[in-house]
């Protein structure tokens, strides 16, 4: 699965499928933040220095809008350039940015009895309904606190070896049967539903036939239970499930997709489904009617499911949802019938795995390197919802929460101040993600690869991360991440990678001009050897004389994620100088994600994915089925030769035909620019070590990944 903002993780050696980023509650009014605080030490004292956008003069915005835009402008040949004349000048490096405590932080207005988890965050979770939580409203907070459900099979905590979970054995290879691929699946005879009913594999081929009737594509549900290969689940008897595809998939879709679908319980939904009278649109459908009336009555249907409360609703997994304060708090109860409670498991650094129940997998090499018994240890489990990420600590560093989840890590900044406590341990992992500007190339030039090229070259990551942001980030170029070695090309195109601002400004101009952009008054942007700066020319003309548009590029705000934030107000600045009138709009992270999926109304805009080990994730994020509403693919980028490869990623059987794929699609992408890469970060976590233990602390990605579903860690996790 996937989120925004975060994604999921598995075994270098294994793989995944998607990522964790983040789509939508309701709009609520847009709070816009113009101007992000840089802390510096000059001369040693400490001085603080306000960055203040420059947004396009609302007048002027008010009379232009969005030009829409007729498909893509391919790429023409990346021009080349004589060394510059003029030296850099040295750059005064800032310190890293520190901000303040806030004393007015929210005590937990609830108080469970027994042991008690206690987790701070601080967004809230957007809805308790499970199918839209990975959905529409498919955040990474969703992921964090809902209760986690049960699968065919899971990816192991650590070190995300594919295992059983609610089956009782590794899967057999498909056959063919008929003209049909199929593989039968074997079920625990012993799981049982919260409400005591018992789990069988009429949930599973249910799940599976409510999915593909209803069209479900958004969020993580088109990787799981994809239509393009999928035909159904049938209940061969109550303990075994025959999964049957009409067309062979790969692993993205089988062993990392359908395999380790959620399974929802059947007698709950249907009840609530009848009630919100969910399949009216879809049953008064008539035999010949239209794909466009078909998606219609499916849309109207879904909207119908996503509004249905998912209070009370029972789950086989390690902890149930007993009370949600908007706001404030949410609790679960641990569930003494957890499937796996009791489960011993052992593993080795080389992904070998071992367990009581006598699943063995892969060739143990040297020692032991973790082990645990599944729980849970605790009886509840609560996340109380802090006003900052500043709160959030303040709470640890008092006591009044064990754990803080976030899917960006803390601020380095606060390293000092956790490593000086000693009730507090400070935790330092890879990060397997990226934060990432994208275009709306619906609309132009957005839709224009120079354009695109252009803005990249503009954008100084190395000057950013290094000097302003003081070396707690680090730049990215590949649309695999680095530290997935397996899976990255380190061929991958870097486009303006070590150049400085005059090199950045003569073949930003060189890449525009040569695909026929000029602009107002005839000049052009220049290099200013002497003052060190750009001289702006007028406003950029596309190739057909038309002004670039006033763009709009929504952005998380200072208080969210201070570092995407300050990339954002440095973008404005450097697109504006350059004649391209830019307005970043900061905001909250649950304000910005429904106008970015949801309404799509943007030019550009910033988030981050959390990714998966399997770099199937590409063709969720560039597919042209994900380019449509609530779709992953919100800039709407189509380009037959990528939507060629991104499908072969999907079908590929074995890890180095995969492997040739996606450093294929990294060349391609790297070129074609539907996002430019920004940067990411080590993962920076904090944990209570005097109130809680941890059966392993290191983790590709941290905490926090596996703090989401199927939500293992929370079973394991032990307070002193």
């Amino acid at each position: 699965m996937f989120t925004r903002k975060a994604l999921v993780l598995f075994s270098v050696l294994m793989v995944l499928s998607m990522v964790v980023a983040a789509c939508a509650p309701a709009a609520t009014p847009q709070v816009i933040e113009k101007t992000v605080i840089v802390t510096e030490v000059v001369e040693g004292e400490t001085v603080e220095k306000v960055i203040t956008a420059t947004p396009a003069p609302e007048t002027e915005a008010a009379a232009e809008g969005p030009i829409m835009a007729e498909g893509l402008v391919p790429c023409n040949p990346i021009p080349e350039l004589p060394a510059p004349a003029s030296a850099p000048a040295p750059v005064v490096a800032a310190a890293p940015q520190q901000s303040s405590i806030p004393s007015n932080w929210v005590e937990n207005p609830f108080q469970a009895t027994g042991k008690v988890y206690k987790v701070g965050v601080f967004e809230d979770v957007t809805t308790t309904n499970y199918w839209g939580a990975n959905g529409p409203d498919n955040t990474v907070w969703n992921s964090y606190m809902l209760p986690g459900r049960t699968f065919l099979y899971y990816l192991t905590d650590k070190y995300f070896t594919f295992a059983p979970w609610a089956a009782t054995a590794m899967p057999e290879p498909m056959t063919e049967e008929n003209g049909k691929w199929v593989v039968t699946i074997p079920i625990k005879d012993t799981i049982k539903w919260s409400d005591g009913t018992p789990f069988t594999a009429k949930d599973v081929a249910w799940t599976a036939a409510t999915v593909l009737k209803l069209g479900l594509i958004s969020g993580n549900w088109s990787q799981w239970y994809d239509a393009k290969y999928l035909e159904s689940i049938e209940a061969v008897d109550d303990y075994t499930a025959k999964i049957i595809y009409h067309t062979k998939p790969g692993v993205a879709r089988h062993e990392y997709g359908t395999l380790q679908a959620p399974i929802l319980q059947q007698a709950f939904w249907d009840a609530k489904m009848a009630e919100a009278g969910v399949w009216a649109s879809i049953d008064a459908l008539a035999a010949d009617a239209s794909d466009e009336q078909k998606l219609a009555a499916q849309q109207e249907a879904q909207d119908k499911l996503f509004a249905i409360p998912g209070d009370g609703e029972p789950t086989a997994g390690g902890f149930l949802l007993t009370k949600w304060e908007k706001g404030a708090f949410l609790e679960e109860a641990a569930n003494p019938d957890f499937l796996l409670k009791g489960v011993k498991v052992e593993q080795w650094a080389n992904a070998a795995y071992k367990d009581s129940n006598g699943i063995e997998l892969g060739t143990p090499e040297g020692d032991v390197e973790t082990s645990y018994e599944f729980g849970p240890y605790v009886d509840a489990a609560i996340y109380t919802i802090y006003g900052d990420q500043n709160a959030a600590i303040l709470a640890l560093k008092n006591g009044e929460v064990d754990f803080v989840l976030n899917s960006l890590g803390l601020q380095k900044g606060l390293k000092t101040q956790v490593q000086s406590d000693p009730n507090l341990t400070w935790l330092e992992n890879p990060q397997n993600g990226y934060r990432y500007l994208s275009f709306n190339t619906r609309r132009r030039p957005m839709n224009d690869c120079a354009f695109r090229q252009a803005v990249a070259v503009l954008i100084d990551k190395e000057f950013v991360t290094q000097t302003i942001l003081q070396g707690v980030a680090f730049p990215l170029y590949a649309f695999v991440p680095e530290a997935n070695a397996f899976w990255w090309n380190p061929d991958s195109p870097k486009l303006g990678a070590g150049l400085d601002r005059e090199q950045r400004t003569n073949l930003a101009v060189a890449i525009l001009e040569q695909a026929g952009y000029t602009w107002e008054g005839g000049g052009k942007p220049a290099w200013d050897a002497d003052n060190r700066q750009v001289v702006p020319a007028g406003r950029l003309l596309m190739p057909d004389g038309t002004p670039v548009p006033p763009l709009v590029m929504p952005a998380p705000s200072p208080g969210y994620d201070p570092l995407r934030s300050t990339f954002a107000i440095w973008i404005e600045t450097w697109l504006n100088e350059f004649g391209i009138p830019l307005k970043a709009d900061l905001a909250g992270f649950n304000v910005i994600v429904p106008i970015i999926f949801t309404e799509q109304n943007f030019d550009m805009y910033i988030l981050g994915w959390s990714l998966g080990i399997f770099p199937s994730y590409l063709y969720d994020f560039f597919a042209e089925e994900q380019a449509v509403q609530d779709g992953n693919n919100a800039g709407g980028y189509v380009n037959p030769e990528v939507e060629a490869k991104l499908k072969q990623i999907l079908v590929c059987e074995t890890f180095d035909e995969c492997k040739t794929v996606a450093y294929e699609l990294q060349m391609i992408l790297g070129t074609e620019l539907p996002y430019v890469l920004l940067f990411d970060t080590g993962i920076f976590e904090a944990y209570r070590s005097a109130s809680v233990e941890y059966p392993y602390t290191k983790q590709l990605s941290g905490l926090q990944y596996t703090h989401q579903t199927p939500s293992t860690l929370q079973t394991l996790v032990k307070v002193k």
